[in-house]
């Protein structure tokens, strides 16, 4: 049978185990602020894509400025409905694809690196 433990070893126990969940707690909350980070930078990356987005758009019409929001989706929903632009928009997708897949990439300024691994 097991020898009963007094009570200065009960309370060091009991302190090695507060001591073990505080920092289990602060490691979790180090975990919690790594994946805050991580989401906030995804929406920054999104963010900043979508403006250059809205800044090509608008360097190329710049009547779009004019318009309100509800009038640029019609004309949006309009231009992205017709054959040709169907087509271009698959082209593109394609295209992109076949670089992604050779190990190009596309820089936001045109131009295209492409990734070498050492044998």
């Amino acid at each position: 049978m097991a020898k009963p433990k007094n009570l200065e070893q009960l309370r060091a126990e009991k302190e090695q185990v507060e001591t073990q969940l505080a920092q289990e707690q602060h490691k979790l909350e180090r975990l919690e602020n790594r994946q805050k980070y991580l989401e906030k930078g995804e929406r920054q990356k999104r963010t900043h894509r979508l403006c250059n987005l809205g800044g090509t758009i608008e360097s190329l019409a710049p009547e779009f400025k004019d318009l309100t929001r509800t009038e640029m989706t019609e004309l949006m929903e309009y231009i992205f409905s017709l054959p040709e632009v169907q087509r271009a928009v698959r082209h593109m997708a394609i295209t992109h694809i076949n670089q992604a897949s050779r190990g190009k990439e596309q820089k936001a300024d045109g131009t295209i690196s492409s990734e070498r691994h050492a044998d």
